[in-house]
């Protein structure tokens, strides 16, 4: 579209109309952007920062003002797309994850490429526990099952602030306590329990982490995340399905009736529930 003589040539679309539905009045021309308007507009489509959004995180949101203040400058919100490694067994940890939302699982791989999840964490944990102990490696993968956002921030920096933020430190170290715990729940379970009351748990648990009904998960990687053959859970999900518990559709779960599915899980369920959340009462 040519400009008119004199004018600045910049064209701006104003959303709406008029009622007839002509096109009257839906472009108007603008002058000239000054600085001070590019840098409003540029402040307008920047990436929301920690000040912008408060923190979902459990132990984020329980810390002194005086502490949280302390880390905030360090942190970055960054997406978690689903399927996205956060680290790779045996690989630098460079970067340590406070999710807000969504569901990370800590994934041992085998040297056939078969892989099992030995942990799982989201908005009221903290992914990266290695680093706490002085680790900077670990023998299993960290993978996004279920996307959401986390604040991230760098392991070494980290490891500095701890010495300045006791509550912090107190709460990870805590953490570190609950996930070992939990493995060993996971070690228990897998050894005494049937597949069908393992993948009751495994739902529920990953419904409650991700506080979410919709679980983008397919028959084969719940296989994977159990470490059985996919025709194992097959009937055991037609048996959720029979019972009202869930329903599937096009590589997602369903639960809609979460009574019913928590009824089935094995007693880990509420076990492992419990220590999803170990800051409630903080």
């Amino acid at each position: 579209m040519k400009s008119k003589p004199g004018s600045s040539g910049n064209i701006s679309l104003r959303r709406g109309g008029i009622a007839d539905g002509s096109m009257a009045g839906i472009y108007e021309p603008r002058g000239p952007r000054t600085q001070k308007s590019l840098a409003r507009e540029s402040q307008s489509h920047r990436r929301p920062s920690t000040k912008d959004r408060p923190p979902s995180n459990r132990i984020l949101a329980t810390l002194p003002p005086a502490e949280y203040e302390r880390l905030q400058s360090y942190l970055r919100l960054v997406p978690l797309k689903r399927g996205k490694v956060l680290w790779e067994p045996n690989q630098p940890i460079d970067s340590v994850y406070f999710p807000n939302s969504g569901m990370i699982s800590l994934v041992a791989v085998m040297a056939n490429g078969k892989t099992v999840e030995v942990g799982m964490t989201g908005r009221h944990g903290f992914v990266g526990t290695p680093v706490l102990l002085g680790v900077q490696s670990a023998p299993f993968r960290a993978v996004v099952q279920i996307e959401g956002y986390a604040f991230q921030i760098q392991s070494d920096v980290l490891c500095k602030i701890l010495a300045e933020t006791p509550r912090l430190e107190a709460m990870l170290r805590r953490y570190v306590h609950v996930l070992a715990m939990r493995a060993a729940q996971a070690v228990a379970c897998n050894c005494l329990h049937k597949i069908g009351e393992r993948l009751s748990c495994f739902l529920a648990i990953s419904r409650h982490i991700a506080g979410s009904d919709s679980l983008p998960f397919t028959q084969e990687f719940l296989a994977e995340m159990l470490g059985c053959r996919r025709s194992s859970v097959t009937p055991e999900i037609s048996s959720l399905k029979s019972a009202g518990a869930i329903r599937c559709n096009r590589g997602r779960v369903y639960v809609v009736n979460r009574g019913e599915l928590e009824r089935r899980a094995c007693e880990c369920y509420e076990t492992v529930r419990r220590l999803s959340d170990p800051f409630r009462a903080s």
